[in-house]
């Protein structure tokens, strides 16, 4: 800053500039989150493009972000298709004639009484529902892999909110650092007008008693020039050394903010498959699934001591299979084991409800990285039209992640 403007700005002819560039994360819900990323392009201003470092870094935050977020996105869809073809096997169901439906239930309510004669068989004490142990039959295999990834969920989730805390707290320090050093130049600024206002008024005084009086103040002259120029020196460092450390608490807090919102999104990613996998297992957490499947180990050892039931069971099975996959039903596997969905309208009702909540959930999903895609898009799309001369740059780097 130049002398004379630092000057004016004491005087009172300059201007503070002390607007805060941050993306407002008040909520953690996804709708909130999604609403502050459209200003994400903000942090831009803090950006120095001319950096090749930090445009690099800039642009591969974006490909990153568009990366994890197709995964995803085909990854859900998949999941989103599965759970549509089982609605559809409710509504083609639905279609049957009254003969054909009527043949069906026959078939479905053979294995429900097989079920139900096997469940009384003499056995220990289940501590889980008959609809829990079918699914946990169905899954059986996917089980041990889906314990551990909802536990490695869960795990990075919590990871996640201690790094949203502890950069909460880092961003509070700083900017209470910040607010110390705006005081300070704004002291030093005081202390600048304090100093030429007295230098005026001494001058002043020396004048009327050199004048009226003929005082000889040629000595006062020279304090009164060493005492201001002392003064206005000292309150100069103090204001320079603070608007250094406004500045190089301002980067601070930047980076903070940038790397608080890169969490945020993290988090909201993670909440959001937690939440559905959750729907969709039908349990609170990891560990009501892991009680749910070590019940289940245990009542299928005391199952597997009636054999003969078992065959049948599967024998009925199979022909409910057969029958299914004959008028076109898409996933017969899932209804044999949920036989009940096939005789009973309220339970077909309640288990197209779960449907729809998990599709509702998927749907949720796939938006907010679809969302997410179209973001960091426009935004890679800005950088080549604003800085033109690194597109060819820009264009590279996202080549490298197609």
């Amino acid at each position: 800053m130049g002398f004379i403007t630092w000057i004016k700005d004491i005087l009172g002819f300059g201007e503070d500039d002390f607007d805060d560039i941050e993306l407002n994360f008040s909520s953690e819900s996804t709708e909130s989150l999604m609403q502050s990323l459209a200003n994400a392009s903000k942090k831009r201003r803090t950006l120095n493009m001319n950096d090749k470092a930090q445009r690099q870094q800039y642009v591969r935050e974006y490909c990153d972000m568009m990366a994890v977020a197709s995964q995803d996105v085909d990854a859900q869809k998949s999941e989103y298709q599965q759970v549509t073809q089982r609605l559809a096997d409710l509504e083609e169901f639905d279609k049957l004639p009254l003969t054909d439906k009527s043949q069906v239930r026959i078939r479905a309510n053979k294995v429900m009484k097989i079920e139900q004669e096997d469940s009384n068989y003499t056995r220990p004490t289940k501590k889980i529902t008959e609809a829990q142990y079918r699914e946990m039959e169905r899954l059986a295999e996917e089980i041990p892999e889906i314990l551990a990834k909802l536990k490695k969920d869960e795990e990075y989730q919590m990871t996640v909110r201690r790094d949203l805390n502890l950069l909460e707290g880092e961003k509070g320090a700083v900017a209470y650092q910040r607010k110390e050093e705006r005081a300070k130049a704004r002291t030093a600024k005081n202390i600048a007008f304090v100093a030429i206002f007295g230098a005026v008024m001494a001058a002043a005084l020396m004048f009327v008693l050199n004048q009226a009086m003929h005082v000889q103040v040629e000595m006062g002259w020279v304090i009164l020039a060493g005492a201001f120029a002392v003064a206005l020196t000292a309150s100069f460092v103090m204001y320079q050394n603070a608007q250094t450390a406004i500045a190089k608490a301002g980067r601070k807090l930047s980076k903070a903010i940038s790397v608080q919102n890169s969490v945020k999104i993290k988090y909201v990613n993670i909440t959001n498959v937690l939440d559905y996998n959750y729907a969709k297992y039908g349990v609170m957490n990891s560990y009501e699934l892991s009680y749910i499947w070590e019940k289940y180990l245990e009542e299928k050892e005391a199952r597997e001591r009636s054999s003969d039931l078992s065959e049948r069971l599967e024998d009925a099975r199979s022909e409910l299979y057969q029958m299914l996959k004959h008028y076109r039903i898409n996933d017969p596997s899932v209804w044999v084991y949920q036989p009940g969905a096939l005789v009973y309208d309220d339970e077909a009702k309640d288990i197209r409800k779960q449907l729809i909540v998990q599709r509702q959930r998927l749907k949720k999903g796939i938006d907010f990285e679809m969302y997410n895609l179209e973001t960091a898009k426009k935004e890679l799309e800005g950088l080549v039209r604003e800085y033109p001369k690194y597109a060819d740059e820009i264009i590279e780097i996202v080549g490298e992640y197609e």
